[in-house]
């Protein structure tokens, strides 16, 4: 593959974007993953304005290296939080059982948590890889005549 890191964009992208899709549905209330998890806004950010710099060739792979660090630490918040005991979904199990502090056991109404964590952190992972990749690719060298 020519351009790692222009892939890494992408992946990157793609995992932002399905991190601000529905992830968990209590009762009819929908909420996204940035609900849930705030650093999951700021992550792939941080990400892709770490690869941008290193497109300046200044500390290229460190930069790369912490951008693939970044996106590893999306992949272990996608993975391991418990979507249902986060401060937004206690905030409507609140309000809907009128209980301060309420989890899903003290309301009748389903909640499901959709598969998107999965695919978001499946994405993540890719760029995390990519990002490697791009680091660890040897430099070609010109010729001067």
């Amino acid at each position: 593959m020519r351009s790692y890191k222009a892939l890494a964009i992408l992946a990157i992208a793609i995992s932002w974007i399905l991190a601000n899709t529905a992830w968990l549905t209590i009762g009819e209330e929908d909420l996204v993953g940035t609900e849930l998890i705030q650093l999951l806004n700021l992550l792939p950010a941080i990400s892709l304005l770490l690869i941008f710099i290193a497109s300046y060739r200044k500390l290229e792979k460190t930069l790369q290296l912490l951008a693939g660090l970044a996106m590893t630490g999306f992949v272990y918040l996608a993975l391991t939080t418990d979507l249902t005991s986060t401060a937004a979904a206690t905030k409507i199990y609140e309000s809907l059982s009128g209980i301060q502090g309420a989890g899903p056991t003290d309301i009748d109404l389903p909640s499901s948590a959709s598969f998107m964590p999965w695919v978001s952190a499946a994405f993540a992972v890719a760029s995390v890889t990519l990002a490697l990749l791009s680091a660890f690719k040897p430099t070609t060298r010109t010729q001067t005549k």
